[in-house]
């Protein structure tokens, strides 16, 4: 289980957001990695829709409210604003083996979420990890959450497995590494984000940059420069709890997750978190932002291994 979930749309769909700001549209492609509407109650799913309106309902609330998010000064780049103009999500079912005909259409892709382990062997996973090598070669930015996370890591010649240290569910904390600091604005020293898993990533690929690791989970955010962002928790879930709420009910009936455990998620459901500046985060990496400070502290050597 990476964060056992999936997408509504059996068909590619389309949502698109507007707000008042002289940045750019910005056009993702979000590959669906489960169908939640298997998932959740009827009366939930009516509420929440699937991954694409989650996260379009997410993004949405961050670029409707992004000046309450200050960016530090020395962080700044001068063409890009800290968010785009206008926000553009077409799904893709991956399980039905929709994928776009035509990247260039998009800015970047977002892969979601999954009850699949990345490990599992499916032929809708096989083809998602070529799919992933595929973003690699063309240099597509790509944002990987919680199976998104472990399957760009799987695909690049990282390993992924069952956590030895074991699940993370509802509210938990992140470190941000020295890495990180170079990179995430406005600067925070951790973080937290619903999360939803019991895999990990167990060994980095090559030229991955960790972002930020907790005593559970080592690589929580891993980048690779120009090429891909990802985060082990869920923005989207903390943006819509009563998602995750639902989740954990149903690893209770499959004996997913330790009892124990699952009675300690549903009651730090309503806990905080920083889903808001993982948002912007994700935001400044698909306009460009993460690649130009990487770049100066590689040329000024700065960032240790």
């Amino acid at each position: 289980m990476a964060s056992r979930i999936r997408m509504a749309s059996r068909m590619a769909s389309r949502s698109t957001t507007t707000i008042a700001s002289k940045g750019r549209e910005l056009r993702l492609a979000v590959f669906e990695c489960e169908n939640l509407q298997e998932h959740l109650r009827p009366s939930v799913f009516e509420r929440t829709g699937g991954y694409l309106q989650l996260l379009q309902s997410a993004f949405t609330h961050v670029l409707h409210n992004s000046s309450s998010l200050q960016l530090r000064s020395d962080c700044i780049i001068a063409h890009h604003p800290p968010h785009p103009s206008s926000l553009s999500l077409t799904g893709f079912d991956t399980k039905a083996g929709e994928y776009p005909s035509d990247l260039g259409e998009f800015d970047g892709v977002l892969i979601t979420g999954s009850l699949s382990g990345v490990y599992d062997g499916e032929p809708w996973i096989q083809r998602l990890l070529h799919e992933i090598r595929i973003l690699d070669e063309r240099k597509i930015k790509t944002v990987g959450i919680s199976f998104g996370h472990q399957a760009i890591a799987q695909a690049l010649g990282g390993h992924v497995q069952c956590n030895p240290k074991g699940s993370e569910v509802s509210v938990r904390s992140a470190w941000v590494t020295e890495r990180g600091q170079i990179l995430f604005n406005p600067l925070k020293k951790e973080f937290q984000l619903h999360y939803h898993h019991n895999d990990a990533i167990l060994n980095l690929p090559p030229d991955f940059w960790v972002l930020a690791s907790n005593n559970v989970t080592e690589f929580q955010s891993i980048y690779k420069p120009y090429h891909f962002l990802t985060f082990c928790g869920h923005p989207d879930y903390s943006h819509t709890i009563e998602v995750l709420e639902q989740l954990l009910e149903y690893d209770r009936q499959k004996l997913w997750v330790p009892e124990q455990l699952i009675e300690h998620g549903l009651a730090t459901l309503s806990q905080p978190t920083d889903y808001e500046w993982v948002i912007k985060q994700i935001s400044r990496f698909y306009l460009g932002d993460f690649d130009k400070l990487a770049e100066s502290a590689l040329t000024s050597s700065t960032v240790n291994n």
